[in-house]
């Protein structure tokens, strides 16, 4: 029987969160009363993240299940694997590096079953350092001014949606993001949106997917995609 929630957790060399992260998800869920699986999608890690995750697995008897990428098919490669793998009533995206809370599914369920088939979260109160909450307002501005993304946080590493929503779901792009194509197909597909507060924490260990250093390559990448995305909202 498919559970109620799943929780799909992306994780790249989180080695320093993962347990931690494992841990308060499985709490946090418990505490629901519903039937829940957690999907950890590692994307062919470097460290031993891989490893962790699987003594986690066998040294306790909850329903997480690993799956483990061949390749780095960047963070829209684990969400594209977290749509198709993911069995629950209702799905949620979540990222591993301990910036997000399970404890704030509740909220995007409430959401979804006053109508929503898309919720993406919000990071009112941010604890990143002050250059990447900049980036953060840049990459917002230019989502607004080339596909008219409607929400406050178009890169919040927390989301959630119905099975109508994953059944039309199509990730096409290889990129370190994923929430703009979301935005979409849900639009393509006349669906319902949302958006929620959540909690959002400091990083305390690892290192962020997004290469600071080759901002320049990463600034014209994005408008490339966010390019790609107006023209199939305007051809639709």
């Amino acid at each position: 029987m498919s559970p109620d929630i799943s929780l799909a957790l992306p994780t790249y060399n989180e080695r320093d969160n993962i347990i931690g992260v494992l841990q308060a998800s499985v709490a946090s869920l418990d505490s629901l009363k519903r039937s829940w699986e957690i999907v950890v999608i590692d994307n062919h890690s470097s460290d031993d993240t891989v490893q962790r995750v699987r003594e986690f697995i066998e040294s306790n008897d909850y329903p997480v299940r690993l799956i483990v990428h061949d390749s780095n098919r960047l963070y829209s490669g684990s969400c594209r694997t977290a749509i198709k793998e993911a069995d629950g009533k209702y799905i949620a995206i979540m990222d591993a590096d301990g910036q997000c809370n399970a404890g704030d599914i509740p909220r995007f369920i409430e959401r979804i079953e006053a109508g929503a088939d898309l919720v993406f979260g919000w990071r009112v109160k941010r604890n990143d350092p002050v250059t990447r909450s900049l980036i953060s307002r840049v990459f917002n501005l230019l989502g607004r001014l080339w596909f008219g993304f409607p929400f406050h946080d178009l890169n919040c590493g927390f989301r959630m949606f119905d099975r109508r929503f994953a059944e039309i779901a199509e990730i096409k792009y290889e990129i370190n993001m994923s929430n703009p194509e979301l935005y979409v197909r849900a639009s393509n597909h006349h669906l319902k949106m949302d958006e929620v507060e959540v909690h959002h924490y400091e990083r305390r260990g690892g290192t962020t997917s997004h290469n600071l250093k080759k901002l320049f390559n990463i600034f014209i990448d994005v408008n490339r995609y966010f390019a790609f995305l107006r023209r199939e909202l305007a051809s639709n």
